[in-house]
């Protein structure tokens, strides 16, 4: 009971609301479109919409998201955000982008998500330091074009598209199971004795992004011992983060942390056949 109460709360439900937009327009696609093309360019904005929210949120702080779904509110802003840049804005730009919407969709996207913003403002689920609702209107509009150029170079089969869509593919797996293992308590990033969620939020997505890369490079090799760098690097690079006491281990679930070194292995290389079939 405790834990649906803490799922649903006055704040929750307008981000829950929120998301019969994306899910509805995700179900379009997927009757439309290719579902391949579908998830490849969805995971490629949501790439992009993380590359924009770590300077932004993680580490200068702009915006906070109040949802109170989680009982520490770094965890509860990163879940708004997560909503956001993960869901929301990424569908809709793919949802604009596959059904070749106009100028005017785009604009008028834009001003629904400024309206958005204003709400959540008023309702006191969201919060502003320096960022503003105006920035979020203009970046819209970019980001959606974005969106369609992507895609189309995606579409024309550039070798570079294809390299940035299987990059942005494991980065958001990878961020995402880095989230799921913070929250359980399994591994946290920091300086020094004290390691602070905030600190762990600054350093984590710079470590997903590095073995991003490494898995990026090593899973668009035929030979199979290229495959074995991802989970040999990702171990001593952990190695020297405890070592230097950066990183902190639930050594209690050593088995379940272990796990990841190969199944990032698996999953990157699964994402560039999907990506590079028919290519």
């Amino acid at each position: 009971m405790s834990k649906n109460k803490r799922f649903f709360n006055k704040n929750s439900i307008p981000f829950l609301l929120l998301t019969i937009i994306p899910l509805s327009m995700i179900l379009i696609l997927l009757k439309r479109k290719k579902q391949k093309d579908v998830w490849i360019l969805l995971l490629s904005n949501i790439g992009f919409a993380y590359f924009f929210e770590y300077p932004t949120l993680n580490l200068f702080h702009g915006y906070r998201y109040k949802p109170k779904m989680m009982k520490r509110n770094v965890f509860d802003s990163i879940l708004g955000a997560i909503f956001s840049q993960a869901f929301y804005v990424p569908v809709t730009a793919t949802f604009l982008t596959l059904l070749k919407k106009n100028w005017k969709w785009k604009i008028n996207f834009s001003l629904f998500y400024y309206c958005i913003e204003k709400l959540f403002l008023r309702l006191n689920i969201y919060k502003v330091n320096w960022w503003r609702p105006i920035y979020t209107l203009v970046l819209l509009n970019v980001y959606f074009y974005i969106s369609d150029g992507f895609y189309h170079a995606l579409s024309a089969k550039k070798r570079w598209a294809m390299v940035i869509a299987h990059y942005f593919a494991i980065e958001v797996v990878w961020i995402t199971i880095m989230y799921i293992s913070a929250s359980n308590r399994l591994i946290r990033f920091g300086h020094g004795f004290l390691h602070t969620w905030t600190e762990h939020f600054k350093i984590i997505p710079l470590y997903s992004l590095i073995l991003s890369l490494i898995a990026t490079i090593t899973s668009s090799k035929d030979k199979m011992y290229y495959w074995l760098i991802l989970p040999l690097s990702h171990v001593i690079i952990d190695i020297v983060l405890v070592i230097i006491g950066i990183l902190k281990v639930n050594t209690k679930q050593l088995l379940i942390i272990s796990s990841r070194y190969f199944l990032m292995t698996v999953i990157s290389r699964y994402y560039y056949k999907i990506i590079y079939q028919n290519n």
